[in-house]
């Protein structure tokens, strides 16, 4: 697989996205609370992978590329599609004009106009409340990357993500009723990637620190399932988790501009 995140996620883990899959081994039972890009599916080998997200279109579109019927007519479709700007502007509108349409069974129209939007327009818009606005990168130089070659990209990797994502079972729900429904039992784990502090603001269903902190009390109620958990170093992502309950592992990551970004997974159990 070239592109190892299923969408050009804000905020996603696609270049530590391994270190996830390291800390969740042993587990026969994992839980995923903000999947965004699912980048980490691809690191997670347990038995049974439960992946969930408020975000109806990344998860539409998931379920749509895993199911055996709909999965392959959507990778033809999106290979013999033109890149063009209009196509692009034309599934942007669409997106905002369905906002609900992916519901409980696969919408393979709305995974279409996802995709095209997501892989034609610019990089770490997705999960933002400005993900259906802008229009596609274009190049008028040699320099930097290609924007066709990076939609071509996407859509040949398809084909692998299909058989990642075929051993998962997709949920649209709220993050924390997601996590209360999750049984604390030996041999489970849990991730969470929630939306970080201090940007908050971009997510499309951002945090505040209420919510950051409702989050840190239902995670210390697990005391048998192995708990991973991924922030930007913070303050407040200090308070909330200590150590010695939590464990530290502190690492650099780039964030939307390539910058380096001194970033945290916290692991308990």
């Amino acid at each position: 697989m070239k592109v190892k995140t299923l969408v050009p996620w804000f905020g996603s883990n696609r270049t530590l996205a391994h270190t996830v899959g390291e800390a969740l081994v042993g587990c026969n039972w994992v839980g995923v609370a903000f999947a965004g890009g699912m980048s980490e599916l691809l690191y997670i080998t347990a038995r049974t992978v439960v992946v969930n997200d408020l975000h109806r279109h990344v998860i539409n579109l998931a379920k749509v590329l895993a199911h055996p019927t709909t999965g392959p007519p959507m990778y033809r479709r999106l290979r013999r599609l033109a890149f063009h700007p209009e196509q692009h502007h034309e599934s942007q509108q669409w997106c905002k004009q369905h906002p609900d349409r992916p519901h409980l069974v696969p919408d393979p129209e709305a995974a279409f106009h996802y995709f095209v939007t997501s892989w034609m327009g610019r990089s770490a818009k997705m999960g933002t409340g400005h993900e259906f606005n802008g229009g596609p990168p274009v190049r008028w130089g040699a320099t930097g990357g290609d924007s066709n070659t990076r939609y071509r990209s996407a859509v040949a990797s398809i084909l692998g993500w299909r058989r990642v994502l075929a051993r998962c079972n997709f949920l649209c729900l709220d993050g924390f009723t997601f996590l209360e429904s999750c049984q604390d039992k030996p041999g489970h784990g849990v991730y969470c990637d929630p939306p970080f502090l201090d940007a908050g603001d971009r997510y499309k269903h951002g945090f505040t620190e209420t919510q950051h902190y409702q989050l840190s009390l239902i995670l210390g109620e697990f005391t048998k399932t192995r708990v991973v958990c991924r922030f930007y170093d913070h303050p407040m992502v200090r308070e909330l988790y200590p150590a010695p309950r939590w464990k530290w592992m502190s690492s650099t990551g780039r964030n939307q501009a390539n910058a380096k970004t001194h970033e945290v997974l916290l692991v308990a159990n």
